[in-house]
């Protein structure tokens, strides 16, 4: 339920070919089921443009999904509730950070997915991604400090893993904020 004075959210997939497009969203005021029937509707509406990038050549990264909560689905989601739940990956499910402001007593989860990466003879990629974070501190940034390295390689992903059947790569971190002092990363 929407609290009163809340933002709302719309969380929705829609597939599309590279190139840039203009989405419209409109939002409409439900009416009782017996309101008269000339009762005038509130309603809005919001364009936006959206750009798909071509990920079919790129060594790239999709944006980085910065999350309040991963839950654990008990089986992956059929494409038609995938559709419904755009941050389900696997068995894993994401709700999505409603702002960038996080408290000490908070973790920091990051999830991003990993296109096009050079594969070995096997068909497995050798990746090694670092993490690295850095204070604001007016118009500069100074190294605060990392975490250690994830390899991304045949040995640390599923035998089975492979591109040409579909996988995709992902990865992520959380990291717990009690050390970092208050400020602006």
């Amino acid at each position: 339920a929407q609290l009163a004075g809340a933002p709302a959210r719309l969380n929705r997939v829609f597939m599309a070919k590279p190139g840039t497009y203009d989405v419209y969203i409109m939002a409409k005021e439900r009416l009782a089921d017996k309101a008269p029937k000339n009762t005038a509707v509130k309603a809005g509406l919001l364009k936006t443009s959206v750009t798909v990038p071509d990920l079919a050549t790129e060594f790239t990264t999709s944006s980085i999904l910065v999350a309040d909560k991963v839950n654990i689905l008990t089986a992956p989601l059929t494409m038609d509730e995938a559709r419904e739940r755009p941050f389900a990956f696997g068995t894993q499910e994401l709700e999505p950070a409603a702002d960038m402001d996080f408290s000490k007593a908070e973790e920091l989860s990051i999830f991003f997915q990993v296109y096009n990466p050079g594969l070995n003879a096997s068909g497995k990629p050798d990746l090694t991604l670092e993490y690295a974070f850095h204070r604001k501190e007016g118009a500069e940034e100074k190294f605060f400090n990392k975490t250690n390295p994830q390899a991304l390689n045949a040995q640390t992903l599923p035998p089975q893993f492979d591109f040409a059947a579909g996988h995709q790569l992902q990865s992520g971190q959380g990291v717990p904020l009690a050390s970092f002092p208050e400020g602006d990363y």
